[in-house]
Parts: structure tokens; sequence; C-alpha cells
């Protein structure tokens, strides 16, 4: 899959379900990406990223243009050994370049609703 074939399809997925179930299901199918292997940290970066742009009203054209789901914006927020370890790629490793207070990446969870 490429860069921008997982962009569009977060884009169209934030959009119809919201970011929690789209990151439930990359999570699940685990497409293979970052030199042809599932990137956990990437993939939440990057849901994360997209649901942000989401949120401000960007059209999808805005966002597929934006420079924060540009292929190398994680290195913004994590240094390139911590993206290239085995750990980063199986789990949520939170951002090592981000200041206090800076907005950071976050795994979301669905949130069971109270009936």
């Amino acid at each position: 899959m490429t860069h921008f074939e997982f962009l569009r399809t977060l884009v169209h997925s934030v959009r119809e379900v919201g970011a929690a179930a789209t990151l439930d299901a990359v999570r699940t199918e685990r497409p293979r990406f970052d030199r042809g292997n599932y990137h956990h940290t990437r993939a939440v970066f990057y849901v994360w990223a997209v649901s942000r742009l989401v949120d401000a009203g960007l059209s999808d054209m805005g966002i597929l243009w934006h420079p924060l789901v540009d292929d190398q914006s994680p290195l913004a927020w994590w240094h390139v050994g911590v993206l290239e370890s085995a750990e980063a790629h199986e789990t949520f490793i939170p951002s090592t370049e981000a200041l206090p207070g800076e907005p950071q990446p976050t795994e979301l969870a669905e949130v069971a609703l109270a009936v």
C-alpha cells in the first residue's frame, strides 16, 4: 500500500466512523507500509494527524496535500532511531521530541457508551 493510498483510506474512514474506530481497523488489518511492514507508531500518528485535519474542517484534498501527513512528518515527533525500532513497529511509542504542552499523537481507543 502506498502512503497516498493509506492516507485516502484513513480520511474516508475517519469521516465515516471516527478516529478511534479507524485506528481499531488499522490495528486489526495491519496494512503493509514503511518499507513493506506494518508500523504501529506511524499508524497511530497518521490516524491522529488525519483526525486533527478533519476536525479542523479541511477538505479531502486539503488533508492529502497537508504537510502534517507527509511521509517524513513523524520525524518531527520521534527520533529516527526510535521510529526504526522493533518496538515502534509493534506498539505505540509516545513522542520523544514534542515538548510538554505541544500537540502529541495519542493512541485512541473506542469509548464504550453507557446505555
